[in-house]
């Protein structure tokens, strides 16, 4: 039993657990978005026995939001990616990464155009890199 964790643990279990809940939306969780789950876990510091945890908890792990604007637009980028991991995109997925880009401080009246406009970017003839996906989205990723 964990009797104290940081801020940034929980913030990253938060964001595991948005990651999982989109890569099952579609009612399929393929090997590449566990591959991709287990990968931005363990970049951020969680061990695979804590990533395993969360993808088989069926216990709500609470929301966090990010502490600052690049954070969120870190955790929009990965939800995106999530996304697209298994190289299908449906509705449910789309319509459950809107919802939480919602919660993470995009204002709701550009967030569909926002995370579409990634989507496109980063599968696009010539895909664009994540820095040159945050510079091209910057009048999006004001946080209000």
């Amino acid at each position: 039993m964990i009797l104290f964790e940081s801020s940034k643990t929980k913030n990253i279990k938060s964001h595991i657990a948005n990651l999982v809940a989109i890569a099952k939306s579609d009612g399929e969780f393929s090997i590449a978005e566990k591959r991709l789950i287990f990968d931005i876990g363990i970049k951020n510091g969680l061990s695979t026995e804590q990533i395993k945890k969360i993808i088989k908890s069926d216990k709500p792990i609470e929301f966090k939001m990010p502490d600052n604007d690049s954070d969120r637009f870190e955790e929009l980028f990965d939800l995106v990616q999530m996304m697209m991991a298994d190289g299908v995109c449906s509705e449910d997925e789309l319509s459950n990464c809107i919802e939480i880009a919602e919660k993470l401080g995009f204002r709701n009246a550009i967030v569909g155009v926002l995370v579409r406009r990634i989507v496109t970017l980063m599968s696009g003839e010539e895909p664009k890199s994540k820095e040159e996906i945050r510079i091209l989205c910057s009048d999006f990723l004001n946080f209000n």
